[in-house]
């Protein structure tokens, strides 16, 4: 892996707009050299984690991070020369990124669009990421990865698509 000043962390929840920053990751990292630090956190709740259920928290840790790593090395098809390391880490998923942001030449988020009201209540990753990161943060816009978007042309014609209803 390179230096850690040449490590771009992108934090990944499995939502549409995880899928566009990762693919503006995974573009930057291409076209840098950079190495990238996939992560995506969770809290071990066998009553609300799925992945928890019927599992102690190293399995449930497991488990969240070959799911992980199975979605990040379809992403990177087709990008050999991208070296990406995942980390499932237990916790915040605020807290987690900006710890692993620390001597990161980039912190990559997606925004969900909530509006200010929703984002209030439910807290704002992106926000906090903005306010507290130890390096540079590129947060990735809703509907960054439709097709005529910036991010969305090297999208086109693969998996990341986007669906007819708009989304």
């Amino acid at each position: 892996m390179a230096e850690a000043r040449d490590r771009l962390v992108v934090g990944l929840d499995g939502s549409d707009a995880a899928d566009a920053a990762l693919a503006w990751c995974l573009e930057f990292a291409d076209r840098t050299g950079a190495d990238v630090q996939a992560v995506t956190a969770w809290v071990y709740d066998p009553m609300l984690d799925d992945e928890s259920v019927n599992r102690n928290a190293a399995e449930a840790g497991e488990e969240h991070l070959r799911q992980l790593e199975d979605y990040v090395a379809s992403a990177c098809a087709g990008r050999p020369g991208v070296e990406v390391r995942c980390v499932a880490a237990e916790g915040d998923p605020a807290d987690v990124l900006v710890e692993c942001s620390r001597d990161a030449l980039m912190l990559v988020v997606a925004s969900h669009g909530w509006g200010k009201w929703r984002g209030l209540l439910a807290g704002s990753v992106s926000g906090s990421c903005l306010r507290h990161a130890h390096c540079p943060v590129v947060v990735i816009p809703p509907l960054a990865w439709l097709p005529g978007s910036a991010v969305g042309r090297p999208l086109a014609g693969t998996a990341h698509q986007a669906s007819e209803d708009g989304r």
